[in-house]
């Protein structure tokens, strides 16, 4: 019982949800910082989803930021841009 007013008075599950993606994309301030890790602490199942979240940012972050030029070397890159230009004439 403590724990579930607890959890109602420092901050709903929805609101520490988008707290939690506002983190992740840097527009977050000290004060909900702090919020969000109070609710953190006190609710498993925001811990999960906060943990889940992470995770997918990692391996989005491992996938999107390889470099294209180890995976096309250059002649493969001009052909490309040969075949593009006849197709534009």
């Amino acid at each position: 019982m403590v724990k579930r007013l607890i959890h109602i008075l420092f901050m709903p599950c929805r609101q520490a949800t988008l707290l939690i993606e506002k983190r992740n994309a840097n527009r977050i301030t000290s004060f909900q910082k702090i919020r969000l890790k109070a609710h953190l602490m006190i609710c498993k199942w925001c811990r999960a989803y906060n943990h889940k979240i992470n995770v997918m940012e990692d391996l989005m972050r491992k996938i999107f930021t390889q470099d294209a030029p180890d995976k096309f070397n250059n002649i493969d890159l001009q052909t490309f841009k040969d075949k593009l230009k006849e197709k534009l004439k």
